[in-house]
Protein backbone atom coordinates (compact mmCIF):
# COMPACT_ATOMS: atom_id res chain seq x y z
CA UNK A 1 0.00 0.00 0.00
CA UNK A 2 2.98 2.09 0.73
CA UNK A 3 4.47 1.61 -2.44
CA UNK A 4 1.54 2.18 -3.90
CA UNK A 5 0.79 5.80 -2.47
CA UNK A 6 4.18 6.67 -3.13
CA UNK A 7 4.35 6.05 -6.86
CA UNK A 8 1.19 7.72 -6.91
CA UNK A 9 2.69 11.14 -5.37
CA UNK A 10 5.33 10.32 -7.84
CA UNK A 11 3.15 10.62 -10.70
CA UNK A 12 1.21 13.90 -9.51
CA UNK A 13 4.78 15.41 -8.32
CA UNK A 14 5.79 14.55 -12.55
CA UNK A 15 2.25 15.79 -13.51
CA UNK A 16 3.09 19.32 -12.10
CA UNK A 17 6.22 19.46 -13.51
CA UNK A 18 5.39 18.81 -16.63
CA UNK A 19 2.20 21.12 -16.48
CA UNK A 20 4.86 23.93 -14.75
CA UNK A 21 7.41 23.03 -17.67
CA UNK A 22 4.80 23.53 -20.50
CA UNK A 23 3.24 26.54 -18.66
CA UNK A 24 6.96 28.99 -18.37
CA UNK A 25 7.33 27.46 -22.18
CA UNK A 26 3.80 29.14 -23.39
CA UNK A 27 4.89 31.92 -21.46
CA UNK A 28 8.45 32.54 -22.64
CA UNK A 29 8.07 31.28 -26.13
CA UNK A 30 4.38 31.40 -27.24
CA UNK A 31 2.41 28.28 -27.18
CA UNK A 32 2.30 27.62 -31.22
CA UNK A 33 6.18 27.38 -31.03
CA UNK A 34 6.50 25.38 -27.88
CA UNK A 35 6.84 21.40 -28.92
CA UNK A 36 6.19 17.99 -26.75
CA UNK A 37 9.80 17.61 -27.12
CA UNK A 38 10.48 20.96 -25.49
CA UNK A 39 8.35 20.27 -22.80
CA UNK A 40 10.19 16.91 -22.24
CA UNK A 41 13.12 18.85 -21.53
CA UNK A 42 12.08 21.51 -19.80
CA UNK A 43 10.52 18.98 -17.48
CA UNK A 44 13.98 16.75 -16.90
CA UNK A 45 11.37 13.37 -18.68
CA UNK A 46 11.30 11.45 -21.83
CA UNK A 47 9.12 12.09 -24.29
CA UNK A 48 6.96 9.27 -23.64
CA UNK A 49 6.71 10.35 -20.27
CA UNK A 50 4.66 13.03 -21.32
CA UNK A 51 2.10 10.96 -23.00
CA UNK A 52 1.54 8.90 -19.98
CA UNK A 53 0.01 11.95 -18.46
CA UNK A 54 -1.44 13.78 -21.44
CA UNK A 55 -2.67 12.44 -24.88
CA UNK A 56 -1.43 15.62 -26.48
CA UNK A 57 -0.66 19.44 -26.38
CA UNK A 58 -4.24 20.51 -26.51
CA UNK A 59 -4.92 17.81 -23.29
CA UNK A 60 -2.10 20.31 -21.47
CA UNK A 61 -3.70 23.24 -22.77
CA UNK A 62 -7.60 21.95 -20.91
CA UNK A 63 -5.83 20.83 -18.10
CA UNK A 64 -4.18 24.51 -17.43
CA UNK A 65 -7.26 26.06 -18.01
CA UNK A 66 -8.89 23.62 -15.16
CA UNK A 67 -6.17 24.16 -13.04
CA UNK A 68 -6.66 28.50 -13.39
CA UNK A 69 -10.53 27.38 -12.83
CA UNK A 70 -10.25 25.83 -9.49
CA UNK A 71 -7.68 29.14 -8.53
CA UNK A 72 -10.91 31.08 -9.29
CA UNK A 73 -13.74 29.17 -7.43
CA UNK A 74 -11.42 29.22 -4.52
CA UNK A 75 -11.56 33.07 -5.02
CA UNK A 76 -15.28 33.31 -5.09
CA UNK A 77 -15.78 30.86 -2.63
CA UNK A 78 -14.28 32.57 -0.10
CA UNK A 79 -16.77 35.60 -0.77
CA UNK A 80 -19.20 35.34 2.02
CA UNK A 81 -22.95 34.66 1.25
CA UNK A 82 -24.53 36.86 4.27
CA UNK A 83 -24.39 40.04 2.45
CA UNK A 84 -26.66 41.30 -0.01
CA UNK A 85 -26.04 40.42 -3.89
CA UNK A 86 -24.86 43.57 -5.28
CA UNK A 87 -21.95 43.07 -2.82
CA UNK A 88 -21.63 39.65 -3.49
CA UNK A 89 -21.30 40.76 -7.13
CA UNK A 90 -19.00 43.06 -6.97
CA UNK A 91 -16.86 40.79 -5.13
CA UNK A 92 -17.42 38.35 -7.63
CA UNK A 93 -15.92 40.81 -10.04
CA UNK A 94 -13.01 42.24 -8.54
CA UNK A 95 -11.77 39.01 -7.75
CA UNK A 96 -12.29 37.92 -10.86
CA UNK A 97 -10.11 41.20 -12.37
CA UNK A 98 -7.45 41.37 -9.49
CA UNK A 99 -6.86 37.26 -10.69
CA UNK A 100 -5.94 38.28 -14.14
CA UNK A 101 -4.83 41.59 -13.51
CA UNK A 102 -2.33 40.81 -10.64
CA UNK A 103 -0.74 38.25 -12.93
CA UNK A 104 -1.01 39.21 -16.68
CA UNK A 105 1.27 37.17 -17.73
CA UNK A 106 -0.37 34.11 -16.46
CA UNK A 107 -3.54 35.25 -17.45
CA UNK A 108 -2.16 35.66 -21.07
CA UNK A 109 -1.15 31.97 -21.47
CA UNK A 110 -4.60 30.78 -19.80
CA UNK A 111 -6.41 32.95 -22.45
CA UNK A 112 -4.44 31.67 -25.32
CA UNK A 113 -5.02 28.23 -24.39
CA UNK A 114 -8.66 28.98 -24.24
CA UNK A 115 -8.51 29.96 -27.52
CA UNK A 116 -6.18 27.49 -29.05
CA UNK A 117 -7.85 24.69 -27.46
CA UNK A 118 -10.09 21.90 -29.69
CA UNK A 119 -13.08 20.53 -27.83
CA UNK A 120 -12.81 17.47 -30.05
CA UNK A 121 -9.19 16.56 -29.39
CA UNK A 122 -10.28 15.87 -25.27
CA UNK A 123 -9.76 12.93 -23.61
CA UNK A 124 -13.46 12.67 -22.66
CA UNK A 125 -12.54 12.31 -18.92
CA UNK A 126 -10.57 15.73 -19.23
CA UNK A 127 -13.80 17.01 -21.66
CA UNK A 128 -15.63 16.03 -18.35
CA UNK A 129 -14.19 18.28 -16.05
CA UNK A 130 -13.28 21.13 -18.53
CA UNK A 131 -17.43 20.99 -19.54
CA UNK A 132 -18.08 20.79 -15.57
CA UNK A 133 -15.86 23.54 -15.24
CA UNK A 134 -17.14 26.07 -17.31
CA UNK A 135 -20.88 25.41 -17.12
CA UNK A 136 -20.13 26.26 -13.12
CA UNK A 137 -18.46 29.37 -13.79
CA UNK A 138 -21.53 30.26 -15.97
CA UNK A 139 -23.83 29.26 -13.27
CA UNK A 140 -22.35 30.94 -10.49
CA UNK A 141 -22.42 34.18 -12.27
CA UNK A 142 -26.68 33.27 -13.37
CA UNK A 143 -27.36 32.75 -9.46
CA UNK A 144 -26.35 36.24 -8.46
CA UNK A 145 -27.96 37.93 -11.42
CA UNK A 146 -30.92 35.81 -11.09
CA UNK A 147 -30.91 36.59 -7.44
CA UNK A 148 -30.81 40.21 -8.04
CA UNK A 149 -33.78 40.06 -10.54
CA UNK A 150 -35.63 38.30 -8.59
CA UNK A 151 -35.24 40.88 -5.77
CA UNK A 152 -36.14 43.06 -7.97
CA UNK A 153 -33.03 44.89 -8.36
CA UNK A 154 -32.02 44.21 -11.70
CA UNK A 155 -34.32 45.10 -14.72
CA UNK A 156 -36.61 41.93 -15.39
CA UNK A 157 -35.09 40.72 -18.16
CA UNK A 158 -33.50 37.10 -19.24
CA UNK A 159 -30.96 36.02 -16.84
CA UNK A 160 -29.25 34.46 -19.47
CA UNK A 161 -28.82 37.69 -21.40
CA UNK A 162 -27.37 39.50 -18.60
CA UNK A 163 -24.67 36.96 -17.77
CA UNK A 164 -23.46 37.00 -21.45
CA UNK A 165 -23.08 40.49 -21.42
CA UNK A 166 -21.05 40.88 -18.23
CA UNK A 167 -19.01 37.63 -19.27
CA UNK A 168 -18.33 39.32 -22.80
CA UNK A 169 -18.08 43.31 -21.43
CA UNK A 170 -14.84 41.87 -19.21
CA UNK A 171 -13.55 39.59 -21.65
CA UNK A 172 -13.68 42.14 -24.17
CA UNK A 173 -12.19 44.44 -22.03
CA UNK A 174 -9.28 42.23 -20.62
CA UNK A 175 -8.44 40.97 -24.62
CA UNK A 176 -7.72 44.58 -25.05
CA UNK A 177 -5.62 44.74 -22.27
CA UNK A 178 -3.63 41.58 -23.27
CA UNK A 179 -3.22 43.40 -26.93
CA UNK A 180 -1.12 46.33 -25.56
CA UNK A 181 -4.47 48.48 -26.28
CA UNK A 182 -5.43 49.70 -23.18
CA UNK A 183 -3.37 49.95 -20.04
CA UNK A 184 -5.00 48.64 -16.89
CA UNK A 185 -5.85 50.42 -14.10
CA UNK A 186 -8.72 51.67 -11.58
CA UNK A 187 -10.14 53.80 -13.38
CA UNK A 188 -10.75 51.15 -16.37
CA UNK A 189 -12.10 48.57 -13.77
CA UNK A 190 -14.61 50.92 -12.43
CA UNK A 191 -15.98 52.17 -15.97
CA UNK A 192 -16.36 48.32 -16.53
CA UNK A 193 -18.25 47.86 -13.29
CA UNK A 194 -20.44 51.10 -13.62
CA UNK A 195 -21.36 49.77 -17.16
CA UNK A 196 -22.41 46.68 -15.80
CA UNK A 197 -24.79 47.70 -12.68
CA UNK A 198 -26.14 51.04 -14.65
CA UNK A 199 -27.30 48.67 -17.49
CA UNK A 200 -29.01 46.50 -15.59
CA UNK A 201 -30.44 48.34 -12.53
CA UNK A 202 -34.13 49.21 -12.34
Amino acid sequence: MAIADRKEREFKRREEDILQAAFDLFAEHGIESVTIEMIAEKAEVGKGTIYKHFTSKNDIFAVLIIRQGHELFDLWNSIPTDVPVLVQMKMTMRAFWDMQINDIRKFAVYRKCDQLLLMDDMPPEVLLKFSQQSNGKTEYIRKLIKKAVDEQIFKDASVDNFSAVVIGLFQGVLDLVLSGEIKPSEELYQLVENMVFKGFMR
